[in-house]
């Protein structure tokens, strides 16, 4: 029963071109808008998790995110160039990892904030302000992009 179910969501998976190869092959289906006043990065979105880099209970459903290249505490105003849909996350969290850091992902964002966007797999997204406060607060202070 339990290969039966793994095969369902594996055959599931293989609807969505972004998901047909997984990373391996995301550059593939996957491209650059060109649509980005700002910085154009590449998210993905993650559900799990328990306690964030910087101490909070993982909310799966909160405007949060997962980043390596802005410290924590950052407020970004992230945007998908397909649908328009903008929101502000802040940065709570270490990552991407492993293989999706690897292909160019530089943004993780929680399951609700992807949703919010619009996202159904990872996607190339804009980054517009980005704003720093002290670790892990709400309120923040103007400063540059912290991007590399």
């Amino acid at each position: 029963m339990k290969l039966f179910g793994f095969a369902l969501l594996a055959g599931l998976l293989a609807l969505s071109p972004a998901h047909a190869a997984g990373w391996e092959s995301v550059h593939k289906y996957v491209q650059p808008t060109g649509k980005c006043a700002g910085q154009e990065v590449l998210a993905s979105w993650y559900q799990t998790g328990r306690i964030t880099a910087n101490g909070e209970t993982f909310d799966a459903n909160g405007n949060t995110a997962a980043a390596r290249s802005w410290p924590l505490g950052s407020v970004l105003t992230v945007t998908n160039p397909d649908n328009g849909r903008s929101i502000t996350v802040r940065v709570n969290d270490r990552g991407p990892w492993g293989i999706a850091w690897r292909k160019g992902a530089r943004l993780d964002l929680a399951r609700g904030a992807a949703r919010r966007l619009g996202m159904s797999a990872s996607q190339y997204i804009c980054v517009g302000s980005a704003t720093v406060g002290s670790r892990g607060a709400r309120r923040a202070q103007s400063t540059d992009n912290m991007m590399p």
